[in-house]
């Protein structure tokens, strides 16, 4: 790993993306832009991810959840060079109608969680019931903290096919274990209870041990909060070995010189948590649900970056209400 060139390739990709997204454009957004194409190893592309764009603007209302600031961050979602942008804009509409149907609510996060559902049709209404199924557990579960911004993990993870009352209970166990254990109670820890059970439900606490070892770890070094718990998380249900760890923390270090990081030095930790798990997947490991590992990453990344893009949306919005009010 040639951490020098990581950050070189991050503060180029920057450079681009903020060229082309202009200044109306949040920096947290344009870093979070930058983090998912450096992390998946993709080359920016000005002028595919310009039409990735046009073709949402193009095929959603002027009212719809898609032409808000997050309009960047999902045609970057969509920039795949296997599918055609137009081909890509459809589905992701078609699987979002799906979603609302099954009862999700028409906001931004049934967008994101619509970008993790499979591309056979045949199986849309399925997928879309089994997440519906999860997330009113989860909300039976946790009902003040389980929100819309829960739509992604509950995708992501009701394709684990466990009983979903289950499951979220296995989530409550976690987010009560990790909270004494020294994590935050909030939206972020829920969210990385959910990860927690993303390969066994069972409740297991050596993951607790692990998972407050690994903030610890991070804690000294890095500069780590509340919004990367979910990625401690993968890291400690797919069992990263601490060298991996340790390279993380090294890569985050020249990261953080970055121009762009310098101020936002939590970005840092996690394109360098993000980039490691990307090298150390397997395309030909598979897990103990048959679903290859090399697909799960995928999702696993998009479904990170997305929840973080929407979070920082969403402290934005919250800004910018208190400042008008005062």
């Amino acid at each position: 790993m040639d951490a020098n060139r990581i950050k070189q390739e991050v503060e180029l990709t920057y450079s681009k993306v903020k060229s082309l997204a202009g200044w109306t454009v949040d920096k947290n957004i344009v870093l979070t832009i930058t983090s998912y194409y450096v992390t998946s190893d993709r080359e920016f592309d000005a002028v595919r991810l310009n039409r990735s764009m046009d073709a949402l603007k193009q095929r959603s209302g002027w009212f719809s959840p898609l032409r808000g600031h997050l309009l960047p961050m999902i045609a970057a979602f969509l920039d795949r060079r296997s599918l055609p942008i137009e081909q890509g804009v459809e589905r992701l509409l078609a699987k979002q109608q799906v979603l609302k149907s099954a009862g999700f609510r028409n906001t931004i996060h049934s967008y994101l969680a619509a970008l993790l559902m499979t591309d056979d049709l045949d199986v849309y209404e399925q997928e879309a019931r089994q997440a519906k199924k999860l997330y009113d557990a989860m909300k039976k579960q946790h009902y003040f903290l389980t929100s819309d911004d829960d739509y992604a993990y509950a995708l992501l993870l009701s394709k684990r096919g466990e009983d979903p009352t289950e499951h979220a209970k296995a989530m409550r166990a976690y987010y009560d274990a990790l909270r004494t254990a020294g994590f935050k109670s909030g939206n972020e820890l829920q969210w990385l209870s959910q990860v927690m059970t993303y390969i066994h439900i069972e409740f297991d606490e050596t993951l607790v041990a692990r998972a407050a070892e690994t903030l610890d770890r991070f804690k000294r070094d890095t500069k780590v909060r509340p919004v990367h718990y979910p990625m401690i998380g993968f890291l400690t249900v797919f069992k990263v070995a601490d060298a991996d760890v340790a390279a993380i923390i090294d890569l985050t270090k020249v990261l953080e010189t970055a121009k762009p990081l310098k101020w936002n030095r939590e970005m840092a930790l996690s394109i360098g948590i993000g980039y490691i798990m990307h090298q150390l997947v397997d395309p030909a490991h598979v897990d103990e649900t048959g679903i290859s590992l090399a697909a799960s990453i995928e999702l696993i990344i998009q479904a990170q970056q997305a929840v973080m893009a929407a979070t920082i949306a969403a402290m934005a919005a919250s800004s910018a209400s208190s400042s008008s009010n005062s």
